[in-house]
């Protein structure tokens, strides 16, 4: 074999070695950060005396992790993979049954060199009773525009009934400039939000604690984007309890939903 041959292979194998290096050691250390991020975890969740599993939010049935990826044409060629649950936080709070799930998903990326990157959302849950269904989002959700469009889209389990009925819903003075909401029932949905309850989402709404608030099925939701953070997930867990607290009518329920 001619020298140039040999040293050209001998390159060449030189370069494949080192691409193969570092897929391992970059796959080494996503197995090693969830590895990480599982034990940090199950240590937030045994701090609660709650638990760790692998489970499905209690609205999975109601809305699906990465909704906004499903539903036309574009989300399928977006899709990489199909978003999944993989892991959920079960404790409870002041006396209320709290869920806190996070899911992924691959999707195809056009604007890094990756051609594939995985998103994480998760979802707070509060397990309730004896409330209308009901929509809230902070005014400033998508920059303006998203928030009108999110909460005129009726929640799932009132969307599959045989006469649907959504209905804008005016909120107090003082709030009506923070919040948007929609409701199955404006009379029933007015006499929910008390003084109390607009007191207590004017200071969530400041300190960016609640930016959308689902009631549905027994169940008060929200979704943020990202890994579960124990602090931040801690505030928003306070905050939708605040909120149930002041609500008449709002009480735990006997046992939490089944996923």
């Amino acid at each position: 074999m001619e020298p140039w041959k040999l040293k050209l292979g001998l390159l060449v194998l030189i370069l494949v070695a080192l691409i193969a290096l570092v897929f391992w050691w970059r796959s080494r250390k996503e197995r090693q950060d969830a590895l990480d991020h599982a034990a940090e975890l199950a240590k937030f969740a045994a701090g609660l005396g709650g638990t760790l599993t692998v489970a499905s939010a209690w609205s999975a049935d109601l809305r699906r992790p990465f909704a906004e990826e499903y539903g036309d044409v574009i989300g399928w060629l977006h899709r990489a993979s199909e978003s999944r649950f993989d892991h959920a936080v079960d404790f409870e709070r002041y006396g209320w049954q709290v869920r806190v799930t996070e899911a992924s998903i691959e999707l195809n990326s056009a604007s890094t060199q990756d051609k594939v990157v995985t998103h994480v959302e998760h979802r707070i849950e509060v397990a309730t009773a004896g409330l209308v269904p009901l929509k809230l989002a902070i005014n400033s959700l998508g920059g303006g525009r998203g928030a009108p469009r999110w909460v005129a889209e009726a929640p799932q389990s009132l969307a599959s009934s045989s006469q649907p009925q959504w209905h804008e819903l005016r909120l107090p003075a003082g709030l009506d400039q923070l919040y948007l909401a929609a409701t199955a029932d404006p009379h029933r949905a007015a006499a929910m939000i008390t003084p109390a309850v607009v007191q207590r989402l004017q200071g969530e709404s400041q300190a960016g604690n609640l930016r959308t608030l689902t009631v549905e099925a027994g169940i008060a939701y929200t979704v943020e984007t990202g890994p579960i953070v124990p602090t931040s997930v801690m505030q928003t867990v306070d905050a939708i309890i605040g909120v149930l607290d002041r609500i008449p009518g709002a009480q735990p329920r006997s046992s939490a939903p089944t996923a």
